[in-house]
């Protein structure tokens, strides 16, 4: 009965999760954009083929490394407890959580109930 009752729970918190990142801003592409970017800049084509992918490493080459992006997250005071760029997880890909042109998901759910805004 208690399984039951968390993945109950566990299923309210993706569902308004989701509700409230769509709430929150555009997906990344949108934001991407908002500051002069252009699919080149991510997709290193102007015309990127429908469902492509950005590496890790491009992200990183704008981004820094995973603690890079921490240090810098902590420094503007919106760290998330537990960090969820330096973890158990690393070596995830930058896009399992943060999708160019879908909504964001927060990969950390697959297994915790964590309440991370992922941008």
């Amino acid at each position: 009965m208690f399984a039951m009752k968390k993945l109950f729970f566990v299923g309210l918190c993706s569902i308004f999760g989701a509700v409230a990142l769509n709430a929150q801003a555009a997906n990344l592409a949108d934001r991407h954009a908002s500051k002069s970017l252009t699919c080149v800049s991510c997709h290193d084509t102007a015309a990127p083929k429908e469902g492509a992918t950005v590496s890790t490493a491009k992200c990183s080459s704008c981004h820094g490394s995973l603690q890079e992006i921490s240090d810098k997250i902590h420094k503007r005071g919106n760290a998330q407890g537990p960090d969820p760029h330096v973890n158990h997880s690393l070596g995830l890909n930058c896009n399992e959580c943060h999708r160019g042109h879908q909504p964001s998901v927060n990969m950390c759910n697959r297994c915790h109930v964590f309440e991370h805004k992922v941008p």
